[in-house]
């Protein structure tokens, strides 16, 4: 395992967990990584889905994109789920709910 631990940040839209995982990151000098900006911009989707106006998450590209930062430790990672992250990359586990955030 990696010297610093990674942090998860995951919970429903609008809970807090972008603001939560930038203010950490800024704090403890950890690389934040919002999975779903990763998606827009690395094309880490299999395509733009119309009823719910996002991008089709491609689990496997993610991952694979992911892999040589997340070996590294010290990232802040947020998104909605975190069911698809190999266990390799565990750390501490934060859901941000409404209301504040449960650790884990």
């Amino acid at each position: 395992m990696s010297q610093r631990p990674n942090i998860l940040i995951c919970g429903t839209p609008g809970t807090g967990k972008t603001t939560t995982a930038e203010a950490v990151a800024q704090q403890a000098g950890y690389n934040h990584i919002n999975v779903g900006q990763w998606v827009a911009e690395k094309g880490l989707h299999s395509g733009w889905d119309e009823e719910f106006n996002c991008w089709t998450i491609d689990e496997d590209k993610v991952c694979d994109a992911m892999e040589d930062v997340m070996a590294e430790g010290g990232n802040i990672v947020d998104h909605h789920g975190c069911e698809f992250f190999p266990e390799r990359w565990d750390g501490l586990l934060a859901l941000s709910r409404a209301g504040g955030v449960a650790q884990s």
